[in-house]
This record gives structure tokens, sequence and C-alpha cells, in this order.
């Protein structure tokens, strides 16, 4: 079986150079088309383009692998199931409609190709894998590190070994490995080399190991109060100063919202944690005055909290060290105490007496405003230090693991000042972004645009993430001009960026020093410009609107604890944007100032509007989490019946893709559309003209988040529509459903009027596969909504209920809830167009059905016993837990089959409750191959296991001059993975023995043996076998050895005239899995007619070979053989086949038996 590279013939195919893929490239009709694939190195239809990777400088194309791309015809909707179902392995979403996989023997391309909606197959190509700036005719013009030389990102498939591939990389000249982050589903190294000649071994290298889905340039981030408070909160255009009085309006400090409860991450150069900014804190009982030291953090794993400090913790991130700094990185600016800054303007708080001046701290009632305060003065920071202050320079190792680690904190706003200069493209820090922000669905992460203005597409990453809220730098205090130095977008796949704007010029805040101790410093000062001012902004403002909702102002529009919600990321996103000040029609929508400036009080509807506040438009908020989230082919709408025409009316609809494949020319993967039904026709969201929603168009096919906005609305009812127009979801399981938020404003529910009554008599339960929500409520609603949260009404948060159902009546059904968990729900009516009161919870455990695998070890199942004088076949296997809830267990079948393919299986067994089984019904030296499938009590059954084989032999084992092993048909050896029996080479016959999958190369970094069972060896006994082998010369290897004890110690066995090679490059230690030294003898090379060690790996063609060992010191002897494989990373070939193996014996007893005798040692019956 041969997987072959594509599915179309080669005389069809037009080979293509690659063609870097940018806006211009990329248009809509080119997004639209769904024959193409859009990848970075170019837009092409695989069935009659080939691109020509051989001057890039990445390794040449392949004819084998283990990840291959399958795309499906247009509009398959059932691709994904259909493919898991199967047990293919998906690891990745190419746009278009094509799924990156994991080949196996159980499911090589040939097999994944006879699906029928599959339009075109081909193998993950090394070109496919390389950033284009790495191309050969582009490294010249490569920034180099701040230490010289040159940094690579490489990111592994899921499920691959970081340690692995490193191990694999350092065998390239001039490399050391930076970075290794060991992430199941995103391993990541970082690497350095000296030169440009270094570089092109790497990227060869690199690029040519299998585990490897992407090799791009590190870029070295670098990073990017009283004036900005009216203007973000109530939409000043004041002149006001950066230090003392802070201007008006301040709705949200008037209504007591100064950031209280909310807990602020912040990953930065470095904090001046004495300074008296950060070392008081009121919580409404008095000030606490303390100084947060420094602690090591590796994350994920937490630092101690200090929950009443107001520097809540001080982590220091790997590669970084504690405080703050003025030091320079090559290549960058003076960082100027630049964390100690952006941290004043979040939640800086002057508090304390110095001198004859005392300086007020906040309390959750009163702002207590002195000199230049943050924007949020009662809030609390987590300081996660990424500053090395030998170095001047950022030290960012495990972006997913800072984030994670403010999340598993407690904290769900996360400001980072920092990025590289990336030039708007998708790089490594966004998709780290994207990875951790779709799974930790609450976080919302603020990112500076960058300061590499004013030309297009000059956004830095993070900033070009899809899930960031990206944010560019207007002039000082009101300002509504943006500042030259502020990145503009579009990102290179053509998203709008950024996404908000923020007072970012001569920002007065906090200014640090190099003493650290226990003693508070006087709060100073200082201006500093910079899109690393404004994202601060921006994240001080985010506590403001966060506490807003967890004090339940919404919907009611007063505190009310009932009415407590955790908003989502995605909530916070729509929100924000859905009040920007618009600024101008020019200006709006744009690369240059994206969806405008930041206006709290544009949103935040308060029921008693207090001078200078605005409250003529009310908001809806529609969030559903992934949990309950949309698919292909399903849409959720949402009605407000009474919409005056007095004011603006705006929609917002914002969503968390998940990461896409860096080599993705399109970076969008989920593809929601937002759709409004009003009096004046359908409009498309993103469809504008001159800054107002039209009519017509097509829908946005890049950008995760679409807008409608109409400045005179037509008074009557609008229907909000979001549909999942493609929602494939990637190689995690479940990305296929889809959250989002859906906000709206404008002038409906006004005069406010009392909220509708809470429903009553609230009852849960299952019906249907769904559950059943019903109530009693007053008459005169407009529908309902039903809200849920996970677990039992006493353990849920108040705060965690999300939406997930609406309807015109009792009962609300929730259509995704899963079989065995156990939920809590609430209802709220809808009256004149806003939620009432919400009603009292019900539980209940869900009855639907749950589809979710047990986890069962593919490669965990054994051959255990072969031996007696019954002939038998003992197996054995990882026990598989259940992973649904409702599952009760899991049971076991077992398929046998005489050949190693399967061609016609039966089941011998079912409903296995234990983790072994004996099959009886075999005979003496004749296999059997087997495949055991779990199986849980609800019906859900993992992927069938590999395959395993097996011979019954006596109880004393095997005769030598009985013993013969060539897989046609005998096989007594026990075979680890992945050896196997196979047909794709052999001396003799139809099979031999094979150390790897078929039609693909070996895997790295394993230690795998081929076992024989005891054998009695004759007099004048000389094994003798044939190989065929392709393996990494002098880095793997195949080694003989012998034991005499049963297989407790081994010992050497080289061939007769000894090894034709070595492990002599393997390094010390050695980088060999098994561990042997560089001195060991070895097979590796290529065996060839004219040489058994041809270093030409990959391009010489291997043959058998015969070779042989005299057993004579061992006659008389019990003994266990064994061949055993040792791999490392970097490179993989086809591997090792053997064949015609043997003692030279005759075979004389067992060829007269006749079956009625009784069975010698060596036999059973």
């Amino acid at each position: 079986m041969l997987i072959v590279a594509g599915a179309a013939s080669a005389a069809s195919v037009r080979v293509v150079a690659p063609q870097i893929s940018g806006p211009d490239q990329l248009t809509d009709a080119r997004v639209a088309d769904k024959r193409l694939l859009l990848l970075r190195s170019g837009l092409v239809d695989p069935v009659s383009e080939r691109v020509d990777y051989s001057l890039t400088g990445a390794a040449a194309d392949v004819t084998v692998g283990r990840y291959a791309i399958v795309q499906f015809n247009e509009g398959d909707i059932a691709a994904r199931s259909r493919l898991e179902k199967r047990g293919v392995r998906i690891v990745g979403y190419v746009p278009n409609s094509a799924y990156i996989v994991a080949l196996d023997d159980a499911h090589p391309l040939t097999s994944v190709s006879e699906d029928s909606g599959v339009r075109w197959t081909g193998l993950y190509q090394p070109g496919m894998k390389l950033d284009p700036s790495l191309y050969a005719d582009a490294r010249a013009n490569l920034k180099q590190a701040p230490q010289g030389g040159y940094e690579v990102d490489v990111y592994g498939f899921a499920g691959e070994s970081a340690e692995g591939l490193a191990k694999g990389f350092k065998k390239v000249a001039g490399v050391s490995v930076v970075v290794v982050n060991e992430r199941v589903e995103a391993p990541y190294v970082r690497l350095h080399v000296g030169d440009l000649a270094q570089l092109a071994a790497l990227v060869r290298a690199a690029t040519a190991q299998e585990g490897v889905s992407w090799v791009g340039h590190y870029l070295q981030p670098y990073n990017d109060n009283a004036g900005a408070v009216a203007a973000m909160q109530g939409n000043s255009t004041a002149a006001t100063a950066g230090s003392g009085t802070v201007g008006s309006p301040t709705p949200l400090w008037d209504h007591n919202i100064f950031g209280s409860g909310q807990v602020v991450a912040i990953s930065d150069s470095g904090l001046d944690n004495n300074e008296a900014w950060f070392t008081t804190l009121d919580k409404g009982a008095g000030p606490v005055t303390a100084i947060t030291a420094s602690q090591n953090a590796t994350p994920p794993a937490l630092g101690t909290p200090s929950p009443n400090n107001k520097l809540y913790g001080y982590w220091v991130q790997p590669g970084a060290t504690a405080y703050d700094n003025n030091n320079t990185c090559p290549g960058g600016s003076p960082t100027s105490f630049h964390g100690t800054h952006t941290s004043g303007t979040i939640a800086g708080d002057a508090a304390g007496t110095f001198g004859a001046t005392t300086y007020l701290a906040s309390t959750p009632t009163a702002a207590n405003h002195d000199l230049s305060d943050g924007m949020a003065p009662n809030a609390q920071l987590l300081f996660l230090d990424i500053g090395n202050d030998t170095s001047g320079c950022l030290s960012i190792q495990d972006l997913p693991g800072t984030i994670k680690q403010g999340y598993d904190a407690g904290t769900r706003i996360h400001s980072a000042s920092w990025g590289a200069p990336s030039g708007g493209v998708y790089s490594g820090n966004d998709f780290d972004a994207d990875f951790s922000l779709s799974q930790a669905e609450d976080m919302i992460f603020v990112v500076s645009a960058g300061n590499e203005g004013s030309a297009a597409q000059t956004i830095g990453s993070p900033g070009n993430a899809k899930n960031t809220i990206t944010v560019g730098a207007l002039g000082h205090a009101g300002s509504t001009t943006v500042v030259g130095f502020s990145s503009r977008g579009p990102t290179a796949d053509g998203r709008r960026k950024p996404d908000i704007m923020g007072p970012g010029s001569s920002t007065i805040s906090a200014l640090g020093d190099t003493t650290n101790n226990g003693t508070p410093e006087a709060p100073l000062t200082q201006a500093l410009s910079g899109t690393s001012m404004s994202a601060p902004t921006i994240s001080g403002n985010m506590a403001l609107m966060r506490q807003f909702f967890v004090d339940g102002f919404y919907p009611g529009g007063a505190s009310n604890a009932a009415n407590t919600y955790n908003p989502t990321g995605p909530a916070l996103k729509a929100v924000a944007l859905n009040g920007t000040n618009a600024i101008s029609t020019a200006n709006w929508n744009s690369n240059a100032y994206g969806w405008g400036r930041m206006w709290l009080d544009s949103n935040l509807w308060f029921s008693t509007t207090l001078t200078g506040g605005n409250d003529t438009r009310r908001l809806r908020l529609f969030e559903r989490t992934n949990a309950a989230g949309i698919k292909t082919g399903e849409q959720h709408e949402y009605t407000i019946a009474n919409v005056a025409a007095s004011q603006e009316l705006r929609a917002t609809l914002t969503w968390y893709d998940i990461e896409a494949q860096p080599g993705n020319a399109l970076s969008l993967v989920n593809n929601l559309d937002l759709e409004v039904i009003g009096p004046g026709g359908t409009y498309l969201g993103n469809v504008f003209t001159t800054g107002v929603s039209t009519t017509g168009g097509t829908a946005d096919v890049r950008n995760t988040v679409e807008q409608f906005r109409l400045t005179a609305p037509t008074a009557g009812s609008y229907t909000f529509r979001v549909k999942g127009t493609n929602v494939p979801g990637g190689s995690r399981a479940n990305t296929d459903r889809q959250g989002y938020a859906l906000a709206v404003s404008g002038a409906f529910g006004l005069p406010a009027a009392a909220a509708f009554p809470a429903p009553t008599a609230v009852s849960a339960t299952n019906a249907g596969g769904a559950v059943n929500v019903a109530f009693t409520a007053a008459g005169g609603a407009q529908g309902f909504q039903l809200y849920r949260a996970n677990g039992t009404c006493a353990a849920a948060a108040a705060g965690d209920f999300r939406l997930v159902g609406t309807g015109a009546g009792s009962p609300l059904v929730d259509t995704t809830s899963q079989g065995g968990l156990t939920y809590a729900y609430k209802v709220r009516g809808v009256s004149g167009d806003v939620e009432g009161d919400v009603s009292n919870c019900v539980d209940v455990s869900s009855s639907a059905a749950c589809t979710l695998q047990p986890n069962f070890n593919h490669d965990g199942v054994a051959v255990t016993n072969t031996t007696g004088s019954n002939c038998h076949i003992a197996l054995g296997w990882q026990a598989a837990p259940a992973v649904c809830p409702g599952a009760s267990g899991v049971t076991y079948s077992i398929a046998r089959d005489s050949s190693p393919y399967f061609t016609g299986p039966s089941t011998i067994a079912t409903a296995l409750a234990v983790t072994t089984y004996d099959d009886t019904d075999v005979a003496l030296g004749q296999p059997k191959y087997y495949r055991v499938t779990a199986t849980d009590s609800l019906g859900n059954s993992a992927p069938a296991s590999a395959i395993v084989a097996g011979s019954p032999v006596g109880p004393n084992g095997v005769d030598g001059n009985d013993y013969v092993e060539n897989a046609d048909p005998t096989v007594y050896s026990t075979l680890e993975s992945p050896w196997r029996v196979t047909n794709t080479a052999a001396a003799s016959g139809t099979y031999s023995f094979h150390a790897g999958p078929d039609g693909t190369t070996y895997p790295a970094n394993v230690c795998t043996t081929m076992t024989s069972p005891t054998i009695a060896v004759q007099a004048g006994a000389v094994l003798s076998f044939k190989a065929r082998y392709d393996i990494e010369y002098q880095w793997d290897g195949l080694v003989m050895e012998i034991s005499t004890d049963g297989g407790t110690t081994w010992n050497d066995l080289p061939p007769d005239g000894g090894y034709p090679s070595n492990f002599s490059q393997t390094g010390s230690p050695p980088g060999n899995a098994c561990g042997y030294l560089a001195s060991h003898g070895a097979f590796n090379g290529v065996s060839t007619a004219a040489s058994n060690a041809d270093p030409n790996n990959g391009t010489a063609t291997s043959v058998f070979k015969p070779f042989t060992r005299t057993l004579a010191s061992y006659a008389g002897q019990n003994v266990k053989i064994r061949f055993r494989f040792s791999t490392d990373g970097g490179a993989e070939f086809s591997g090792v086949w053997l064949d015609d193996i043997n003692l030279g014996g005759s075979g004389i007893e067992k060829i007269f038996r006749n079956g009625f005798e009784t069975p010698g040692p060596f036999e059973c019956q």
C-alpha cells in the first residue's frame, strides 16, 4: 500500500511557482472559489495545479508521508463527521473545504481518498510548511535577532513531541534550541542560528521533519491618565491635561464603577512594585498598604496570590527578571520603565503620605483621583513580568502558558503593550493568542497595534490575531485624530485592524525606578507616547465595563445582584465595538481608525442619567458560548420589535475563532455571518456606504467582527440573524460548534417600563434528546430566553448562566446539552424589547445523546503470551475510560483475521468487561491478526486499535530446527508497534516484517523491538535473514541482540563480519531513543546492490541483502533474539524490512508429524 501524493493524474496538473498571498491576491472572488486551497504559498486549485517549491529552500517534495490534505466538495457539511467516525485524526483546517489529517495503517491516504465527498487528496509537502519570508530569495531581508543571527519558530502537529522535534534540529550545524514548549495540541520549538548558511540548512531540515506543521521567522517583540478618563467614558473631546483634574463627563465613575472586584493581568517589561501607585488597596473596609514581592512562576503553574493587595501577584515569566528597567533591547528604544507606566494607566492609584502631600486611595464608592491615577483605580493588577533587565529585551517563551496562568488565577482581562513588527502577517504569537482565547472564552486580550505607521499593513503580532482586541493610538486626551506612528491595517489576509482606538500621545502615568524594597515611594509621573499607552487605556476601561455587568447593571440599568453576569471575551469585545464614537464617516470602519474611539456610555445604559450621561439608547446582548454555539447551516434569530427612528441603531457580532494553520492564506476558519432584516430590506454585516449599512453586497468572508449601522433607522421591527455559514472546526474536538456574542443598541425599551416579572413554577425534564424547561409566566411577553450553567443550582455561580435558547412560550428547549451532565436553568421573559427579571433556578441531569468516544489507546494492545501445550494467543490492552458522563462502563470486542490487512475479519468476542482475552481457536505456527474496539454503554465506539499479530508455539518455545519466520505464513515474534507484517516489500513470497507504517516514513524518537519466542538452538545453528533498509545514516539504526535468561538481560549480537555502520552522529548523550552510544554498531544508511551502508538516504535504491550470524556458542541453550530499531528526530525514511529469518534447521520433525502423536515440548494442540 503506497500513499501517493495526489488524486489527480500528473499529466493533468500544471506546475506553478509559489506566489506569496497578500490582500491584493486574496480577493473576495478567490476566497469564494471553493476549488482553491488558500495557502500562504499560493491560491491553487490542487486538481489542476501543483506548486513547485524547489527554489524556496524547503526540503524536496515527498511521495510518502504521515500527514495529508483532504479537500471535500463544496457544501459537504458532513465531511468532518464522516472522517471522525472512521477514526481519522484531524490536525488542522485549510480553506477552502479541506482538512489536514494524520495517516496511519488503518487510515492510509488511499482509504481516506475513497470517501465519496473527496475532491482531492495530497500529502502535506515540506514547501507548504515554510514561511515565505524564509524563502531562499527573501532571506537577505530578514531582521536579525537582538543577539545577532536569526531565530526560527517551529510548530508541530497536535500530538507530536516538541522535545522530539528539538532533538532532530540539534543535528544541524550551528543550531541552538532556545525554547521548547511541550504542548499536546500545539508543540513549539524556537531555534537560533548564526548566519544565513546555517539558516538555509535549518530550513531544509525543519521542513523535512514529518511532525513539523510550520517553520516561520521569529521576530523579537518590543514594547509598543487624567486626560483619557472622560474621553473613554463619556466621549469628551476636550484637550484635558494628563495629570490632575479628569474633566467630564465620567458617567461610569458617577455610578460608582471604578473597577472594584476586577483583577487585570498585564504582561510587560517589569513593574516597580514599591511605587505608591501600586501599594494600597481599599475594598471598602479601609486602605491596606502592602508591597507584593516577585515570584518565579513557570506557566501554567500559579504563584501565590495576594488577594488583599493592590498588586494581586507579581509572577516572573521564564527568561525574564524581576522588576522594571530602562535598558535598551538591540534594535529597539530604551524601556523607560514601560511596564510601570502601562500598569499605572490601567489601575494605578496614588495613595499614602509623602512629605507634606497625602494621596487618597480609591474606594468602591469614590475615585479619589490624584495626579494620574488609572482608568480603573479600584481594580487590582496581576503583573506577569516578561522583561529581561540584562538584555533589555522582552522574553515571551510561552504565550499560551502566560495567558493561561493569568486566566487560572482568575483574571479575565489581559493587557499586552508589546508586539513584533510582522507587517500584518498572521504569525506565531497570533496563532498562540487565538489558540488560547478560543479555549478561554471568558478572557479578553487587549493588544497594542504597533508603532510602525503610517503605512498600510503594519499591524504587529499578536495584534494580527482574530480574537484579540487590537488598539490603535489617537492624540492626547479627547483627540479624535490618529497619530502618525499608530500601525494601520489591513492584515495580510485583508482583515480589518485595528479594532478600536484610544489616546496614546503624551500619556502621563506612573514613573518607575530601579529601587525595589519594602518601603513605598512617592508617586512620580512621566509622559510616554505609543500604542503601548492606548492599549492599557482600553484595558482599564474594559475593567469598568466588566464591573458594569458583574454588578448587575444589565439589563435594568441599576446595580442588582440578581442580574450579576460574567461576560465572555466576545461579549466585552462586541459591546466595546458596538459603542464606539465613529469619529467621522470617512474614518469609521477603516484600517486606520478601526471601528472608532471607545465610548463606554454609548452602550452601557443606566436607568438614572447623571450629569453628562447619555442613555438615549438601550443595549441588548445575545451571547452563546461554544457549548451552545452554532454549527454549519444553522441560524439563530433575535427580534427587537419596536425600534424608534430617533437614534442610531447598531449591531455588532463577534466570535472567538479557533487558531488558523500558519500556512493558510486566509486565517478565518469558522465563518459566521450577520444578517439584519428591517423595514428597509435585508442588510449584511460589514456592507456599508459612507458609514451606513446598505442592502445588497456580499457576506464577509474574512473578519470575526461584523457590524450593522443605521444612523437614521426607519422605525419598526428588526430581526438580527446569526448564520453558521461554514463552521468546519480544526484539530480539537467539538470545534465545529461556534459560540458568539451579538450586541445591539438603539432607541428601544424607552421610556423604561417595569421589568417583566420573573417566570414561576420552573421545571426541567428530558424529552426526545433535549431538555425541556417549562414555566408559568404573566401575559404580554414578546418571548422568553433560556439560560444555562454547568452543574446544580447550588453549585452554579449566578453570573455564569448563558443563553442557550429562545421561544415564544413554555416550554423552552435546550438542544445542546450533553447526556449525563447536570445543568442548571433559569428563564427570563422579554417585554418592551428588553429582558425582564430572572426566574428561580432548576436543575436536571441531561439524558440527551452523548457522542463522546471512550479514551482508548490505539497502540495499547499487545500479544502477551503464545506458549503452552494448548495452542493459544493471549491478548492484553489498556483500559479505556468512558468520556460520556452517563456511560456506566466500557466493553471490548475483538476482530480476528488471517490477513495482516484485515481483508476478511470475523468478530470472535464481544461485550468483554475485562482487558484480556485468550484465543484458543488457533494452530501451531499459524499467525492470527487482531484488532480491539472499545465501546461504552451508550454505544459510542473509539476507533479500533492497531493490528497486532501472534502465532502459537509449544511450552518450550520453538525448536531451532523448525524456526522459520517469513510471514508467509509463519509469524512467531512479538511485534512492538510500529513493527508489523507488510506486503509493501518481500524477499520471497508476499509478506515481510517492517518497522514502520505502510507507505510512509518510520516514526521519530522510537525504541521498538521485534522479539522472537524462546528458541532451542541446535548444533551448527546459523541465524540468517534478509534485510532491506533506508535508515538515517549514522543517526538511527537497527541492532540485533540475544538473551539467554528469557529476556531479562540482552547482549549485542552483531552479524558475521560486524555491523555495516554505527551511531557515530548520535552525540553525547545519545540522541537515539534506545540510547545506543556513538560507537555502537548498527544497520543504517541504505542497503543498495553495491553497499550495505550507502549514506544517500532517500535517493539511493534499497534492496534486500543477506546477513548471517553463527550461533555455535549458543548451541544447546534456550535464547531469545530481538531486532531493535532506534530512531531520533529530524529525518525519517522508509525504514527496515526483514524476511526469511531462520536458524538453518531441517524442520524434519514437524514435516513428518501426523497429528495423532503426543505433542512435543515445541508443539501445541
